[in-house]
């Protein structure tokens, strides 16, 4: 019967860092790949039951690649357009050629030269953003990875330039969390700009008692084991 249970341990410990083997060639999202999918996830929220009028463009300010407010913005106009509604892009501070959507020249909406038909679609960021929230630690010393945390809360609202009417204002928010292991670190900070969350700092309490525990463990499988051959 000790033989059985000594087995099964072993087997055990031997399962443990082979399950971890499996999914370790799945690279994790980058972090701004893990933002723009909070983007659209929230861009998604934002739209439902939104009932545009027919047969009018909306005006909406161009995305700016790697923005906080870039990814928010290609995520709507992608579902507006997704949508059959004609979307104009307004000019921008920084180019967004790269983003293959180009800028529509259309006036500025306080002009009023510009086409008065026209709905201009406000949108903001109030708060965007990704961090490590905690370090994960592996069996039986070491930290394994970390907790990642990305998440985004927006509002919207839309104008009718005819008479300056607003139509609607909404707000929305949205968060996906996963896990990054430690050394894709520089992977998922790979081609994000200026997401560049910290590490969380782990305290010396959990480094002193795993030791402890281990050197427990052995000793308590050392004793059982004589204990049972006795």
């Amino acid at each position: 019967m000790s033989a059985r249970w000594v087995s099964a341990v072993a087997g055990l410990l031997l399962w443990l860092p082979a399950s971890s083997t499996l999914a370790a060639n799945v690279l994790p999202k980058t972090h701004a790949a893990v933002l723009d999918s909070v983007a659209h996830m929230v861009a998604s929220d934002l739209l439902r039951g939104v009932v545009l009028p027919p047969g009018r463009p909306v005006r909406v300010m161009a995305p700016i690649q790697g923005d906080t407010l870039g990814f928010f913005e290609q995520a709507i106009v992608e579902r507006l357009r997704q949508g059959g509604t004609e979307v104009r892009l307004l000019p921008s501070s920084r180019a967004t050629a790269e983003l293959g959507m180009p800028v529509d020249d259309v006036s500025s909406p306080r002009d009023p030269r510009g086409d008065s038909t026209d709905l201009q679609l406000h949108l903001a960021v109030r708060s965007a953003g990704v961090s490590y929230v905690r370090a994960l630690r592996k069996f039986p010393l070491g930290i394994r990875g970390y907790q990642r945390l990305a998440a985004m809360r927006v509002s919207a609202s839309l104008v009718d330039l005819s008479n300056h009417e607003v139509l609607w204002a909404k707000s929305a928010s949205g968060s996906c969390m996963d896990e990054v292991r430690k050394g894709d670190l520089s992977y998922a900070q790979s081609g994000s700009g200026g997401l560049n969350p910290g590490i969380p700092r782990t305290g010396g309490g959990p480094r002193i008692l795993e030791p402890l525990i281990v050197v427990g463990v052995v000793t308590g499988l050392v004793v059982l084991f004589y204990s049972n051959r006795n």
